[in-house]
């Protein structure tokens, strides 16, 4: 049972890290627009237009963290705050999944793995989370209760190893960036760069993601 508990613990303080260094640098830099006023949705679409990307749309999603890139559907969805705010948080998040976008058009292998785990970790995480409660209520912590904790843990660092492509994905997005002149001053280019920055880590969690797919299913679909 301590070896599990040892196991658990790492990997909810790798999550805890993740997610809160990220919350800290996007409540930062969320109360700072860009002069141009240019916003998450113009900024992804311009991105596939720079690089001659055809076939990749940029919708608006309905969760709170409802940002994702479909490789099925080539679609790039973005939460509201994000789809038309003009914040630095705003754009770091938009051109991160555009960068995911990129990775998918050079044929980014990794992307895909990094997508799956992504997925497992929002159907598991919930499951896991109430097979949890009822394994403590019926005082299965013997039995039971370990296996869920390991299965947790294994999600949650596979989740850190595939880290490296959202690394990825934030260093392409950034060269074009860079190409396209978005920024007009240093002010602009650190804030942004240092949201995309903490998003690579931000994703070592199931929470957000759950919280996220329960806000698009319980409300209906608003069109763009």
């Amino acid at each position: 049972m301590q070896i599990f508990l040892l196991v658990f613990m790492i990997a909810l303080a790798l999550t805890l890290w993740g997610r809160s260094r990220f919350l800290k640098i996007y409540r930062q830099e969320s109360g700072n627009l860009i002069s141009s006023g240019l916003t998450g949705a113009r900024l992804a679409e311009g991105m596939m237009r720079y690089r001659g990307i055809k076939g990749v749309t940029v919708k608006r999603g309905r969760g709170v963290f409802d940002d994702f890139y479909y490789p099925e559907t080539r679609e790039i969805t973005l939460a509201p705050q994000h789809f038309s705010g003009s914040t630095f948080s705003a754009l770091a998040i938009a051109a991160q999944q555009a960068g995911k976008a990129l990775q998918h058009a050079e044929g980014h292998r990794p992307l895909l793995w990094r997508t799956s785990v992504i997925r497992w970790t929002v159907y598991l995480s919930l499951p896991l989370f109430v097979l949890g409660a009822l394994a403590l209520a019926l005082g299965s912590t013997r039995t039971f209760f370990p296996i869920v904790l390991l299965i947790w843990s294994a999600i949650a660092f596979w989740n850190v190893l595939t880290v490296p492509t959202e690394l990825d994905a934030g260093s392409r997005a950034r060269r074009e960036l860079e190409g396209m002149r978005v920024f007009r001053n240093l002010d602009e280019r650190v804030g942004v760069h240092r949201v995309m920055g903490a998003a690579s880590a931000a994703y070592l969690d199931g929470v957000s993601v759950v919280l996220s797919w329960a806000v698009r299913t319980v409300f209906p679909a608003r069109k763009n």
